[in-house]
């Protein structure tokens, strides 16, 4: 598996997973094909912004049928590092898989390519994250800060009532990993 640059199709691709699970999100509706091109002109390719977001692709490769020329990637998600501060050398990681490819280890390979950018490349000293109780992958988040943290020292904070969706209170868990914490812990 790797990161790759994003394309424009796979991002609207994204958009209709996300649209699947707005109340795991900070921004709860839905958006439409021209909101996630403007995302994409003015975010994604945009090498100002305080974000950088990736394709995660399986890192063999099918040919093409229209062309032999041509290699295709299998396209598992997209995983950013974003709300970069880079005077504090801070980001927030951000993930979205496909949901048939959750529960497979997918995730957590794609948690260390990110790290790995972010902390080897980006030259940042801290990524953090959050992940609302009513969002599947809550578990997902403990875990990857109990490989990288081993839920001490950096690790993670639950926060009551911090998510509101169609009438119920949902915690947060926020997290945060080192540079320090990945290079002692880090990809498998």
């Amino acid at each position: 598996m790797k990161l790759e640059a994003l394309t424009l199709d796979q991002c609207q691709t994204v958009r209709i997973w996300r649209n699947d699970c707005l109340e795991t999100l900070r921004t709860p509706y839905p958006l439409t094909e021209e909101q996630q091109e403007a995302f994409y002109r003015d975010v994604v390719c945009n090498r100002n912004s305080q974000h950088r977001y990736f394709a995660i692709v399986d890192d063999s490769y099918v040919v093409s049928k229209e062309d032999s020329t041509v290699k295709e990637y299998y396209f598992f998600g997209m995983g950013g590092i974003t709300n970069i501060q880079w005077e504090n050398r801070i980001g927030e990681i951000s993930l979205i898989l496909h949901q048939e490819q959750r529960g497979q280890g997918i995730g957590i390979k794609a948690v260390d390519l990110l790290l790995d950018q972010a902390f080897n490349y980006l030259n940042l000293h801290t990524v953090f994250g959050e992940c609302y109780r009513c969002n599947p992958a809550w578990e997902f988040w403990q875990k990857v800060t109990g490989k990288y943290c081993g839920f001490a020292k950096t690790g993670y904070l639950d926060l009551p009532n911090r998510k509101y969706w169609q009438g119920e209170y949902y915690d947060s868990l926020c997290f945060s990993i080192d540079k320090e914490d990945f290079n002692n812990h880090g990809s498998t």
